[in-house]
């Protein structure tokens, strides 16, 4: 037998790549179509209950112990064959090869007679991720709340050897009782609904003092309600700053409107200065703050807020033209509300008020 393996070897080693597709487009055909067939079989066979006629207790044992099928594909095999004495369409997809059998066995619980036609219709030649996404409308999942958790740690294991003889040995109620089957780790990515997707992942320390970081950067309030949110912000930033196709677009972008630009009559000249802070005064100004609004109420408690800071000028720049780091204060947009309020009260006001009296006085009105 060995040698007609090797001798099969050497004949596929003789076949063109066109041809050698061919055959193994055919051979899948055949499998398909033998799918399906024991497919059938096990339907009839757990019609009648013909498994325990053969001595084995379930169609589970049966079709892993007689049968040796793998463990893998006995669940998929059994849940097909459940609903195909009823839905028979789902075998022919299969025959056809219009389909896999994972694909089959996530629509066989779903499957009615008003949707069968339309469901093997749609899902012909997907995925398992596809038709998972695609039946999620019929059957919306769970959608997680985003949380971050310590993963707990596993119990610490014995030094220590024990023989067989010292280890407690089992009553006959406990060998017979069914061990429990271990628990699959979930999946990192599935759709819980048309448009939504659950994620899941584990990160280290480092990563949630980031994630802290970068929630009170983005002036995002709450960072465990809005961990979506601060992702996709994380993500357009990284994205405009790698990603091609967006600074391809950003270049067509400005040429357009240095085009249109040109075509218009130019304006006056307008002054060097303008309201943007350069990028490396805004970062000192930021780090002398220490990341913290600097507002100080009538107390002298100044305000804990890290997120939503801007840069607010005490001299304002209509008047001084000037970014001075001096004159430059971090406040939260409360604060800066509350300082602007303050700065026109206490300095603007009274300005005015001598201003009007000097105006009134020269005009022989006081």
């Amino acid at each position: 037998m060995l040698e007609k393996v090797k001798s099969y070897f050497e004949r596929l080693e003789g076949l063109s790549t066109e041809e050698l597709d061919h055959s193994t487009e055919e051979l899948v055909r055949a499998e398909k179509r033998n799918v399906a067939l024991v497919i059938a079989h096990i339907a009839e066979m757990s019609r009648r209950r013909g498994y325990l006629e053969r001595g084995y207790k379930n169609l589970w044992d049966y079709c892993t112990r007689r049968l040796r099928l793998s463990e893998g594909s006995v669940a998929l095999r059994i849940q097909v064959a459940n609903v195909s004495r009823r839905f028979p369409q789902i075998l022919l997809a299969l025959a056809e090869n219009r389909m896999s059998l994972t694909v089959a066995g996530l629509l066989s619980p779903v499957l009615t007679d008003s949707n069968v036609e339309k469901l093997l219709e749609d899902c012909a030649g997907m995925t398992k991720r596809e038709a998972e996404e695609h039946l999620v409308a019929l059957r919306p999942k769970l959608v997680f709340t985003p949380s971050i958790r310590k993963t707990p740690s596993q119990p610490a294991l014995t030094a220590a050897p024990m023989s067989p003889t010292s280890l407690p040995q089992p009553t006959r109620s406990e060998a017979m009782r069914p061990r429990p089957v271990p628990r699959v780790s979930p999946r990192l990515l599935e759709p819980a609904k048309p448009e939504t997707f659950n994620f899941r992942f584990s990160a280290g320390r480092n990563f949630k003092e980031k994630f802290e970081r970068l929630a009170e950067v983005l002036g995002v309030e709450s960072p465990l309600q809005n961990m979506a949110e601060i992702m996709e912000q994380a993500m357009d930033i990284a994205l405009d700053k790698k990603d091609v196709k967006r600074k391809l677009a950003r270049r067509l972008e400005r040429r357009s409107e240095r085009d249109k630009s040109r075509q218009r009559s130019r304006p006056g000249k307008l002054s060097a200065k303008s309201r943007y802070i350069p990028s490396h005064t805004r970062e000192r100004v930021h780090e002398r703050a220490g990341y913290q609004c600097q507002y100080q109420g009538p107390d002298g408690a100044r305000c804990p807020s890290r997120t939503g800071l801007e840069i607010e000028h005490e001299k304002p720049f209509a008047i001084y033209r000037s970014h001075d780091e001096r004159h430059l204060r971090l406040f939260c947009r409360l604060c800066r509300y509350r300082h602007n309020r303050h700065y026109a009260d206490s300095v603007i006001m009274p300005r005015r008020a001598v201003r009007v009296a000097f105006v009134r006085g020269s005009s022989g009105w006081m």
